[in-house]
């Protein structure tokens, strides 16, 4: 009689083949890839950037200002040697030039592209010279608004009256002399120098007249003064005034020696 192996014992002697693992996905390989790429489309971006900026370099400009200040202005400009797009802004080129040239007053300055520039400047007209307490050494040139903007250069002649005072007193005088320009233009060409000492203002001018003026209100006085002047018994003659007392001013001829 055969006997037939049993189903049990058959599945018992199949082996039993080992699960085939899953293969996953590189996780950190897309982000690699992707920082690659940003970094080459930024390379590439800073290069372009780069060859722009050289090929915007300023090959030659236009100066509209005087003379003296055109000189200065192209001066710089030289100075600056290459000027490429970026050192060349408006504002840049603004601020190094108002710091280097103290004499300009307004400066604009456009950009004509691919390679030019365009400047426009108006030079600061200078009303008086100051020589205060301290400053002795260096005189100062004076603006209409009361700046003192730079020292009077060596060899450097200007027919200006020279105000003798503390610095806070500047913006007074500046007052007095545009006061005296409205009243009286030929008066102020005359004028050689303004002293403030202790409570006294002092205008001394050619052919020894004096004028002396309360420091309340220095420039309101000009004013009284120029009409005494005009009359017909002062209007001949030159003379020296005293009207720091409100109530009682002195007139007498003038000499030539002034204190």
């Amino acid at each position: 009689m055969k006997r037939f192996p049993s189903k049990t014992k058959k599945t018992e002697n199949v082996r039993r083949q080992k699960a085939r693992p899953v293969r996953q996905p590189i996780r950190w390989l897309k982000p690699v890839l992707q920082g690659m790429a940003i970094c080459v489309g930024a390379s590439l971006v800073i290069l372009g950037l780069l060859q722009l900026n050289q090929k915007l370099s300023i090959a030659y400009w236009d100066i509209e200002a005087e003379i003296p200040l055109q000189k200065q202005i192209e001066q710089f400009l030289v100075k600056q040697g290459h000027l490429d797009f970026w050192h060349s802004r408006a504002a840049v080129l603004q601020a190094g030039l108002i710091q280097d040239i103290p004499d300009i007053q307004h400066l604009q300055i456009n950009r004509i592209l691919p390679d030019g520039l365009l400047l426009k400047a108006t030079a600061r007209t200078p009303i008086a010279l100051w020589e205060g307490e301290g400053v002795k050494s260096q005189v100062m040139l004076i603006d209409e608004k009361g700046v003192a903007y730079r020292s009077l250069q060596r060899g450097e002649t200007l027919d200006l009256p020279i105000l003798r005072l503390q610095k806070r007193e500047l913006a007074q005088a500046v007052l007095v002399l545009q006061a005296l320009h409205q009243q009286h233009a030929s008066k102020l060409q005359d004028l050689s120098e303004v002293i403030v000492v202790e409570r006294d203002w002092r205008l001394n001018f050619a052919h020894g007249e004096q004028w002396k003026l309360a420091t309340a209100h220095p420039d309101k006085d000009i004013h009284k003064i120029i009409n005494i002047l005009a009359m017909p018994r002062w209007a001949q003659g030159y003379w020296r005034m005293d009207a720091r007392i409100p109530q009682r001013w002195f007139i007498r001829p003038a000499k030539q020696e002034v204190i």
